[in-house]
């Protein structure tokens, strides 16, 4: 048997739960809008990120990452500036990285976030008919005109225009999902977008938005199809899942801190709820899952250490019989953690869907390799150039 190798802890990678305001109603969204709407305060906000900052300088720590979450972050833009600014002062830059609905961008946002290198993400789930069944404005009025006006402000920006896209599937838009990545790279001109098959949870019994296992299985093969065809005909495009577990198989790069040595949660990934709460990963729902706080301090690495030893669920095993005979366990090693515990309310099993797609995904990505190498530098951004001789 190979040896198993400890993670080292050290997060570089932190989320904040900004805000929970919103002026989407996204079908799938669990935020229970409905109730009362937070937003971080200020006191909070300035204790979570006094943390950051004596942890990274504690351990000489220059490379690091901070996500905003919501609701919609752009409502709570003023927070981002006073974050980047205290973190600018104490000679830290992190990479802010917005993932946002695009509804808010003015000029005057984008000249700001392109000032301060912020990177953007959209969250657009395809063309209008779909954007608009998926994620509504909060009126229920469609929202795909505002998101593309945001889309080409940001594209006048050298630095801002070469935004990501994160698209979720549902069994609403799965019969179009290759009409979805069509509009993705011949009329967005997307490089790179990561679709994200919808997670199931309790929210989402009655809204009937799951995939089936067949659907998992065959978007897999769709997403494939639609990539290589697309690059055949000259349009740069791919998909981070394809991406990345493409760069698993080839040179185990550990580029992804979710799907190249299986959760990282925890290790490599930290989340804070608007009270100053730490855990594991984006689990601000369950109290009890709750590692530590930035109030009380305590170091963030024995922190977690402590949580491991404690046998939190978050850290509990997660393991199938089929885990036994895997060939791709050492990438996924059970999936999302995050996942299973919304959709069980606790931390064991292993992540079906992660694991229907894996075992779907990386077969066709092994044949790719072997039966037409020219078209992993596309699906690779160029980062693995295969020469055939």
């Amino acid at each position: 048997m190979a040896p198993i190798i400890e993670e080292r802890i050290q997060p570089t990678f932190f989320i904040f739960d900004l805000t929970q305001a919103c002026n989407f109603r996204c079908v799938y969204c669990f935020r229970h809008l409905e109730d009362k709407v937070t937003t971080i305060s200020d006191e909070n906000l300035d204790a979570i990120v006094k943390y950051i900052i004596n942890y990274c300088k504690k351990y000489h720590i220059k490379d690091f990452c901070i996500q905003p979450w919501g609701g919609e972050p752009l409502i709570a833009f003023e927070k981002i500036k006073r974050m980047d600014d205290a973190f600018k002062d104490a000679g830290l830059n992190p990479l802010i990285s917005i993932e946002t609905n695009a509804s808010l961008i003015t000029e005057q946002l984008a000249e700001e976030a392109s000032k301060r290198n912020i990177r953007l993400g959209i969250s657009i789930d395809g063309y209008s008919d779909i954007q608009n069944m998926h994620r509504p404005l909060m009126s229920g009025a469609p929202s795909f005109d505002k998101m593309k006006k945001g889309v080409e402000i940001i594209s006048r920006f050298e630095n801002l225009k070469n935004y990501g896209v994160v698209c979720v599937l549902t069994s609403k838009s799965f019969p179009y999902l290759s009409d979805i990545i069509e509009f993705f790279g011949t009329e967005l001109k997307i490089k790179c977008f990561k679709l994200n098959l919808i997670k199931d949870n309790p929210v989402m019994k009655d809204a009937q938005l799951c995939l089936s296992e067949e659907q998992i299985i065959a978007a897999q093969n769709i997403l494939i199809d639609k990539l290589v065809d697309l690059n055949n005909r000259g349009f740069e495009i791919t998909e981070l899942n394809v991406q990345e577990k493409l760069m698993n198989l080839l040179v185990r790069s550990k580029s992804n801190i979710c799907t190249s040595r299986g959760c990282m949660g925890g290790t490599k990934m930290i989340a804070f709820d608007q009270d100053g709460r730490i855990y594991p990963c984006d689990v601000t729902d369950y109290k009890e899952e709750s590692i530590g706080n930035v109030h009380i301090s305590g170091d963030l690495i024995e922190l977690v250490k402590a949580a491991k030893i404690a046998n939190n669920d978050f850290f509990a095993k997660k393991h199938s019989d089929i885990c036994n005979k895997c060939p791709f366990w050492f990438f996924c090693k059970g999936g999302c953690t995050t996942a299973i515990k919304y959709k069980l309310g606790k931390v064991e099993g292993v992540d079906n869907q992660e694991c229907l797609a894996n075992l779907s995904l990386y077969p066709r990505l092994i044949n790719l390799i072997l039966t037409n190498p020219e078209a992993i530098t596309a699906l690779t951004r160029n980062r693995i150039k295969i020469f055939d001789k």
